[in-house]
């Protein structure tokens, strides 16, 4: 598993990763060897953690990294620049995220450059501004999205993994499972009788396995899991959930949530059936779960699934599941 330590990076060399992408000669930008570098290690690694360090005369001095890759628009110029940057993207010097997340959040919360590394106009030379602000490199590099930086995981690396750990797990005698996907798994069931495989992800398939037999144990377990190869946000390097806006964080939390409300730990076994005649008894709506109970988004890393807010009176995909006990027989039922 890696273990990688954080790495420093400045809050402005976040976007010239996003406006070079798009230039004719990203060589010409100041500090290229060290951007280089950076593009490479966060597209081999997108779980690669960095922190933003920037220079200051306050109480986060502490982390003040001194001015070797300050460009040449001058000490006020960068210090304004990276707390431009820190503040669009609701964080504060020392701040340490995942690339990937670093890089979703950037795209997502600064689409253009103009008042950041430009200013339309120059009040004075020490606030002349970069000279590629109004290149339109930035926003071009923002248009090409964040796989521009980090490349999505290949089709083909997904089509082979799915069909290897559908094999795997059809001819499992245990399924192991993270605990907050058994609720996934009964939204994707929704109370219907025509499910159909999906390509990102095995939930049809663990589905199909209680269902032909509801005594088929289940060991709950920590991070991804059976379901999980085939997606687009798993890292078969690491073994990791990657995906943006803290995903893997919240659904660490949500796999805990769950097991403190059944009574159970990682590690515990249990036939299909049992386990969801107690999730059905004990949780009666995702909203507990994958709302945090509120459906109250405190900060871009806790925002919820979707699936966890009712819309309207229509009963939401995990009552219809709960109601048709997701399909799952009871013993002696033919």
């Amino acid at each position: 598993m890696n273990q990688s330590q954080p790495i420093s990076i400045r809050p402005y060399q976040l976007m010239c990763l996003v406006c070079r992408g798009a230039a004719a000669d990203p060589k010409a930008y100041d500090h290229s060897a060290r951007l280089d570098e950076l593009a490479a290690l966060i597209r081999d690694h997108p779980e690669q953690p960095l922190s933003l360090r920037c220079n200051v005369d306050s109480v986060y001095a502490w982390q003040n990294p001194g001015p070797e890759w300050d460009t040449p628009e001058g000490s006020m110029f960068n210090t304004k620049r990276d707390l431009d940057v820190l503040r669009e993207l609701g964080l504060v010097p020392g701040d340490t995220r995942p690339a990937l997340e670093l890089m979703t959040r950037l795209i997502t919360k600064i689409p253009v450059c103009r008042g950041i590394c430009g200013y339309g106009t120059a009040t004075s030379p020490d606030w002349k501004g970069c000279r590629w602000a109004a290149s339109g490199n930035y926003e071009a590099g923002v248009a090409r999205g964040v796989a521009a930086v980090i490349p999505p995981r290949p089709a083909e690396e997904k089509t082979r993994c799915k069909t290897r750990s559908c094999t795997e797990l059809m001819a499992a005698d245990r399924l192991r499972i993270r605990p907050h996907h058994l609720l996934c798994m009964a939204c994707f069931h929704g109370g219907k009788a025509d499910l159909a495989p999906i390509a990102e992800d095995n939930v049809f398939e663990a589905i199909d396995a209680i269902q032909k037999n509801p005594d088929l144990p289940i060991e709950l377990i920590p991070g991804p899991c059976m379901v999980c190869p085939p997606c687009s946000t798993y890292n078969p390097n690491t073994g990791w959930c990657i995906g943006g806006n803290g995903m893997g964080l919240r659904d660490e939390k949500k796999d805990l949530d769950t097991l403190q409300r059944l009574g159970l730990k990682y590690g515990d076994i249990r036939s299909a059936r049992e386990l969801y005649r107690l999730i059905f008894e004990r949780i009666g709506a995702t909203l507990e779960i994958c709302g945090y109970g509120d459906g109250r988004v405190d900060s871009y890393e806790w925002t919820i699934c979707g699936g966890a807010i009712q819309s309207g009176s229509d009963p939401t995909l995990y009552a219809l599941a709960r109601m048709a006990g997701l399909g799952i027989k009871e013993a002696g039922e033919a």
